[in-house]
């Protein structure tokens, strides 16, 4: 790779010997001359304007109006009711299914409010609540009939009752919110079924009383217009150190952070080691001589050195949780996740910076943090965001990242939660990250594109933007550099 210049080699460099009142002068002027110049100051106005307003734009859109925004969100509905010979007025009987009845109003009711009922059995809808399939299951019981007969017959007998009840199971590991919003449909749905049980209730006994000359009391006519009795149950709560469903979303984001804000900081250290940039220490600063090392050359080091960080940081981040208390059921599982993810997102933010340069650290953020946390499902629920959060989701990393950790805290690490599918996109996007990095440096270099002031020439137009039409400032490449990355010139041949 060459070597750095040692301290002998720049003694016969000027020394700056303006004073510090000729200082002062100058920030002056250049102040000045910077506010007079809008190409130094519109295009950082505009750049931070812009991704500011998109950022809350998203943040905010996203959790502005939740239940306005509920579209699909899964609820599974269980209807064992087998019916049963129902008292008419005259004394005859029908046979009739209330279960049927109310299941009806559940679904019609649920659709209004952008809820996704689905009727199915009870062990698909508890497997699929156990997997973070659906978020809630409505249990419609086996005597439910039977005890709206029984409950009747109790104002005229004067016998006790069983009461009538219809469950709704939750799960916290799908999320805090998710499980707010279906104990809210509970509720909605308690008032919905007591009215139309309640009132064919409260006229079947009225018109059976009236018949038979007995008065009907208001007590018994408030117990039959509220006969339903809608519980919610948690069947398999969340451990403690769980955070009530929030430690896998932030784990989530640690992830996401180490791997993104981690490929920042190597490239900053990787480059001002090997001299493509300026070291500084408060007011001490160092520009080192430039190594003899290529693009592809110098994106490989990051990688490998993001890599190890991987490695560690996994194991130091479930240390830590340990430390805090947090509930860590599959602890290996969720390090060799971690090792993945932080891999995957670390080699293709420096792929991204490495391609585009500087406006690839706009990229990343806009990729990684700004678009993946709203679209990320770990606080409000896709379904309870605006559609277009659902389509960022498909193809975000926090998102399945979120899935996956989701997965291993609290679905007992079954890929079939949402961690086989997080595990598979991640590798995708490590590939692509690589593919990326690996063709973009590779082509820089084959066309001798060099990481050294005047390894290249801007373009015309670009160059009136950047030097404002005045002369350039370039700092000559060290000859160790030029020589090192001449033979690939050369190899490379002419354009």
């Amino acid at each position: 790779m060459g070597r750095h210049e040692s301290a002998d080699d720049t003694a016969g460099a000027p020394v700056d010997d303006v004073l510090p009142e000729q200082h002062e002068a100058e920030a002056g002027s250049t102040i000045a001359e910077v506010l007079r110049s809008p190409r130094f100051w519109l295009a950082p106005l505009v750049l931070v304007v812009v991704i500011m307003s998109l950022m809350a734009a998203l943040y905010m859109g996203a959790v502005a109006d939740p239940q306005k925004n509920l579209h699909d969100f899964p609820i599974a509905l269980v209807n064992e009711d087998r019916g049963g010979e129902v008292d008419n007025p005259d004394g005859s009987t029908s046979t009739q299914n209330f279960g049927n009845e109310v299941a009806d109003g559940v679904v019609s009711a649920a659709a209004a409010s952008g809820i996704a009922v689905e009727r199915t059995d009870r062990v698909t809808a508890l497997g699929e609540l156990n997997s973070g399939k659906t978020y809630g299951v409505v249990v419609i019981g086996p005597n439910f009939t039977n005890r709206a007969v029984a409950l009747g017959r109790s104002a005229v007998l004067q016998a006790k009752p069983a009461p009538m009840a219809i469950d709704v199971f939750i799960n916290r590991g799908s999320g805090t919110f998710a499980s707010a919003v279906t104990t809210t449909f509970a509720d909605e749905m308690s008032a919905q079924v007591n009215q139309q049980v309640g009132e064919r209730l409260v006229e079947t006994v009225r018109q059976t009383l009236v018949a038979a000359d007995v008065p009907f009391s208001g007590a018994a006519q408030l117990a039959l217009a509220n006969p339903v009795d809608v519980r919610v149950i948690e069947p398999t709560p969340l451990p403690d150190g769980s955070g009530n469903g929030l430690s896998a979303f932030y784990y989530t984001l640690l992830l996401i952070l180490a791997g993104f804000t981690g490929a920042m900081m190597v490239s900053v250290v990787v480059d001002g080691i090997l001299g493509q940039t300026p070291i500084e220490y408060g007011p001490f600063y160092q520009l080192r001589q430039r190594l003899a090392i290529s693009r592809w050359g110098t994106l490989a080091t990051k990688w490998t050195i993001m890599v190890f960080v991987a490695v560690i940081q996994s194991a130091l981040y479930i240390a830590v949780c340990t430390a805090v208390g947090t509930s860590l059921p599959n602890a290996f599982s969720l390090w060799m996740f971690s090792v993945l993810v932080i891999s995957a997102v670390g080699i293709s933010a420096s792929s991204m910076m490495a391609v585009f340069g500087n406006p690839g650290l706009i990229l990343n953020l806009i990729f990684f943090v700004i678009l993946g946390l709203p679209s990320s499902g770990g606080t409000v629920p896709l379904e309870a965001s605006p559609r277009l959060f659902a389509w960022i989701a498909a193809i975000e990393p926090m998102h399945l990242v979120y899935l996956g950790c989701r997965a291993i805290l609290y679905f007992d690490a079954d890929f079939d939660a949402g961690l086989g599918r997080s595990v598979i996109q991640c590798l995708v996007g490590l590939l692509v990250g690589v593919a990326l990095g690996l063709g973009g440096t590779k082509l820089y270099d084959r066309k001798g594109w060099h990481r050294f002031p005047g390894g290249m020439t801007l373009p015309s137009r670009l160059a009136r933007f950047v030097d404002g039409g005045g002369p350039a400032t370039i700092t000559t490449p060290s000859p160790a550099h030029v020589a090192g990355v001449a033979p690939e010139r050369r190899r490379a041949g002419p354009d």
